[in-house]
């Protein structure tokens, strides 16, 4: 093609039709600059489709974690309330001076086995750290892109540090807590010997009882009020990349 081009322009000028060869070189050099400028467009087309499909890659992996991310706070929502209710119940039996029998910790079918319940605070920033490596200006959308940074690199980690401050004492509680068993005694159930330990029947009366329920409801009251401002702002952010992923 370069040739045919050439053999044009070097018959024009032995022709001595130097105006016909400076308007046909000049309308070559349109043509080559405008197949150039073709070839940037379908590139550049090219990269921001490539990018586009990566932000949208990034973005669903993103969505998903947190999806889940929200389903197990709720998990701990409904477990915190759990033992918020045994503690109720057993400030009830204290007030009304009853005692302590076993149906009241009878595995998971007695109000004083949700005594136990405890909390592992945990969340999945995996595919946001990995956009983050990439360059979070992959996000188009301003407006969520600000909303993620705030979300993983603020909201989370303090949220953590808010919840994790408040259940270091759990540990402790709960060993408090089984430390008011009675010694081990000896029993036979259904002809098989067993070691057993059990509450004492004037648990209820103790002071050190009282005392640990309200620290425990305290600290399971704290962490379900944050649980439970925290997820508004998980479902909002979550809508945000919903609406995003559609377009």
């Amino acid at each position: 093609m370069i040739n045919f081009f050439r053999k044009i322009r070097q018959k024009m000028l032995t022709e001595n039709k130097f105006t016909r060869y400076l308007i046909y070189a000049f309308g070559e050099i349109i043509l080559v600059v405008f197949g150039i400028l073709i070839a940037l467009s379908i590139n550049n087309w090219n990269e921001q489709s490539k990018e586009r499909k990566f932000e949208r890659k990034m973005l669903s992996e993103i969505h998903l974690a947190l999806e889940n991310d929200i389903a197990y706070f709720e998990n701990n929502v409904s477990r915190l309330a759990s033992l918020d209710s045994a503690i109720d119940v057993m400030l009830g039996f204290i007030e009304e001076e009853a005692e302590f029998i076993d149906s009241m910790y009878n595995q998971d079918r007695g109000r004083s086995y949700y005594l136990a319940t405890g909390i592992i605070y945990q969340y999945n920033p995996g595919p946001y750290e990995a956009l983050k490596s990439t360059g979070v200006n992959k996000i188009r959308n301003d407006s969520l892109r600000k909303e993620l940074i705030t979300l993983y690199d603020f909201e989370y980690p303090r949220h953590q540090e808010f919840i994790e401050y408040y259940d270091q004492d759990y540990k402790t509680q709960i060993d408090r807590f089984f430390g008011m068993m009675d010694e081990p005694f000896i029993e036979y159930v259904n002809g098989k010997r067993m070691i057993n330990k059990k509450f004492p029947p004037d648990l209820l009366k103790k002071p050190d009882f009282l005392n640990l329920l309200d620290e425990m409801r305290s600290r399971a009251r704290l962490q379900l009020r944050s649980f439970n401002n925290f997820i508004p702002d998980l479902k909002r952010v979550e809508s945000l990349l919903s609406e995003e992923l559609k377009n």
